[in-house]
Parts: C-alpha cells; structure tokens; sequence
C-alpha cells in the first residue's frame, strides 16, 4: 500500500485528460464534422476536382464567373476561370504546387513572387484545413477551443487550427449536424494594395452526392464586403489526378 500511495497522489493530482467523446474536445469536434460528410479519413491526401458557376464583386461591379478546380492535398491547387466584364471575356488560370505558384491571363503566364506567391500559397493552405482530415491526423497541427457563435441563426462551436509559418484559421461547426458552416482567418488583400484583412467563408446548401455530404453554396466575404458567391457541382473524390495539372501552364 505504501509503494502504492505516491502513484495514487500523482494520479489524483493529474489534470482529468479530455473524454473521447468530450463535446468541447477539438479534436472530437472535427472527427464528428468528418464522420458527418463521410469525407476521407483514411490518411490519404485529399484528391479532389469540382466546378462552380458564381459572382465575383469587383470595384463596384458584379462579374459573372464559371470556374473548374482540382487540388491535390496539402499544397497543389489549379483553377481555370471565365468572366465576364463589358462583353469581354476574361480566360485566368491559376496554379500552386508547392512552393510554386504561376498565373495565365489571357494567354499569358507569369511566376508569382511577393505578396501574391505568399497569398496563393495561402489560399491552397486554406483548402487543406477545409478538407479537415490532416487536423486529426497531422501533428504539426494545434487545435484549440474557439468558442460558440451563433451562424445563419444556429449555433455553431469552434476550432482554431495552428501550424507554423501559416495564418491561423478558425473554423465553426453547426451544433446539430456537426457540418462545417464558417471559417475565419486574415489574409493581405490584393484588391487594397495588400492591406491585411478579415476573410469569412461560409459552407452553406449541404446535400448528399456519392454517399458523401458536400456543400454547394460557398461565400466569401472580405473586409466585411462580399466578393464572391457560387454555387458548386459535380464534386469528385478521386484516387489519383494527373500530375500535369499542377505544372507550370
């Protein structure tokens, strides 16, 4: 009993360590949100491709845009856009591998550097977090408890994911579902001369597709002022994507 009692004390003392089915746990909030969508969660990256059709707001005006997309988790992202603006149409294309970004407008392709490699680089980081596995399963991740909010008059609790050399990223989780509705962050906006600003995302219309939950409402709201809204479709999983997408176009 003796040998016993010094351990007793120690465990006695210990702070209680999180349940693991503890509602406030970040780490059960975000295995529930995944367990909601049946997303991926089986240690491989995400492979994902989708298209959307939208608005971009732009120095007053609305611009009707359609858009493909394809990102290959953690760091590879291409998007091909058209807009439209005056009768003209506008052709982007948009690509992160990497440590590498480039950009082709109207048949022209340029090596992003600066503020604008930083803020691409950014922007595919934001789809990893999005994607919530590698929250669960990457240790160089730090969660933490961010809160309740209410989120299209719900209430909704929150995580804020953390890892070094990125900015950090809250996202909020409908109480009821568990399906991520809002994420939170700071981004240099290249629109004011990259002033740092606040940007909102929110993931709304989740329906079912392939046995998976998706969302297909997606609005972006920086500095407190809308810029863009789409609506998204035919949303894929796949088990490989061509590596050239993600090389220089």
């Amino acid at each position: 009993m003796r040998r016993l009692l010094p351990a007793l004390v120690l465990l006695l003392s210990a702070p209680p360590a999180a349940r693991a089915d503890d509602p406030s746990d970040p780490n059960v909030i975000v295995t529930r949100a995944l367990k909601a969508t049946g997303w991926r969660n089986d240690g491989k990256p995400a492979r994902l491709s989708w298209k959307d059709d939208g608005v971009l707001h732009f120095a007053g005006m609305k611009l009707p845009f359609s858009a493909e997309w394809w990102f290959r988790g953690p760091d590879a992202v291409r998007f091909e856009l058209t807009a439209e603006s005056g009768g003209r149409k506008i052709k982007l294309a948009h690509v992160v591998n990497g440590d590498k970004a480039w950009e082709t407008n109207d048949g022209k392709t340029e090596d992003l550097s600066g503020e604008k490699k930083e803020q691409a680089l950014n922007g595919a980081y934001q789809m990893w977090v999005h994607s919530l596995a590698p929250l669960v399963r990457d240790k160089e991740f730090k969660l933490s408890a961010a809160g309740e909010k209410s989120i299209g008059g719900k209430p909704a609790v929150g995580v804020k994911a953390e890892r070094a050399g990125r900015p950090p990223i809250t996202l909020y989780f409908d109480k009821a579902s568990g399906l991520l509705v809002k994420s939170e962050t700071r981004v240099k906006d290249e629109f004011q001369d990259w002033k740092e600003a606040a940007e909102e995302v929110f993931f709304e219309d989740w329906k079912d597709a392939g046995g998976q939950k998706v969302f297909t409402k997606f609005r972006l709201i920086r500095d407190g002022k809308p810029l863009i809204e789409s609506k998204l479709s035919d949303q894929k999983n796949h088990d490989a994507l061509d590596p050239k997408l993600f090389e220089k176009p």
